[in-house]
């Protein structure tokens, strides 16, 4: 008789490959299967924490930092990107970061990640333009080709080569900018010390996928790309491209960047930072993934 699965909810913020795409690839190639495992996604853009159902993990990283700051328990055990894949676009004549000053920029809401991290980019270089808070990246690319707007903030929903038709200018790649683990597999402080090896499996899970990120054998990569996140065919070389210059062959992030950024995080925030070691455990990685 076979056992039962063990049922997991992956919770995510955005439907893209920054966020989705191990779980895509582990999707595509059965790899849940063989741990016995059962995910279904939910979207928890919406939910409070007591309403997410049983063995809820998440793959938004940076949005589990801004919890543990707020004095949640959290861990983050396995880190799929430390270069955040968002990208700021101009209109034509606007090329630089210092040329927003008196800008309207379309951004992502206040309280999400992004928003957080466009706004320690614009300051770190000393630019404070008009932030507008828009629904998605459809709107926020719709605001930026319509002239509606002078930059725009968008997620990995579209890749750069996705918007050049658009006739918008790339200003800055926010993983240049900001470096913190923003996507990967993060749980909270309760499943964390329960359910130890359904974290650990979904850990090898997740490592074995991201080794078909960067596999010469790309092909479940690709399959990943036009079956979970409908890429087209002509785009997957350049797609291929910049997932492998954003995404962490590692798996985890260099400590010397965790705590900085956990620093900056709370410096914009207001709030006071925590120790970089009461979030981040990466004890489930294999050495030789």
């Amino acid at each position: 008789m076979s056992r039962a699965q063990t049922e997991v909810w992956l919770g995510f913020k955005a439907f893209d490959v920054h966020e989705l795409l191990c779980h895509a690839i582990a999707a595509v190639g059965d790899f849940y299967a063989g741990q016995n495992i059962l995910v279904r996604l939910i979207d928890t853009t919406f939910l409070p924490d007591d309403s997410l159902p049983e063995n809820t993990m998440s793959v938004a990283c940076g949005t589990a930092l801004s919890s543990f700051l707020g004095g949640k328990r959290r861990k983050v055990v396995f880190v799929a990107c430390d270069r955040p894949m968002f990208w700021l676009y101009g209109r034509p004549g606007i090329s630089s970061l210092e040329q927003l000053n008196q800008a309207r920029v379309a951004t992502f809401p206040e309280l999400a990640a992004p928003a957080r991290f466009l706004q320690k980019m614009l300051g770190d270089v000393g630019v404070a333009p008009g932030l507008l808070p828009s629904r998605d990246d459809v709107a926020r690319l719709g605001l930026l080709a319509s002239g509606s707007v002078d930059a725009a903030l968008l997620s990995s929903h579209y890749l750069p080569a996705e918007v050049a038709y658009a006739g918008v200018t790339q200003i800055a790649f926010m993983g240049d900018h900001v470096r913190l683990p923003s996507t990967g597999l993060a749980v909270t402080g309760k499943l964390y010390e329960e359910q130890p090896a359904l974290v650990a499996a979904m850990v090898a899970i997740f490592q074995r996928a991201m080794k078909a990120v960067f596999d010469r054998d790309d092909t479940l990569l690709r399959r990943a790309l036009t079956e979970y996140f409908g890429k087209p065919e002509h785009s997957l070389d350049q797609a291929i491209k910049v997932l492998r210059d954003c995404y962490n062959p590692f798996c985890n992030s260099y400590g010397n960047k965790l705590q900085p950024a956990i620093d900056a995080m709370a410096a914009g925030m207001g709030l006071a930072s925590r120790d970089a070691g009461e979030l981040y455990e990466f004890k489930y990685l294999a050495i030789n993934n």
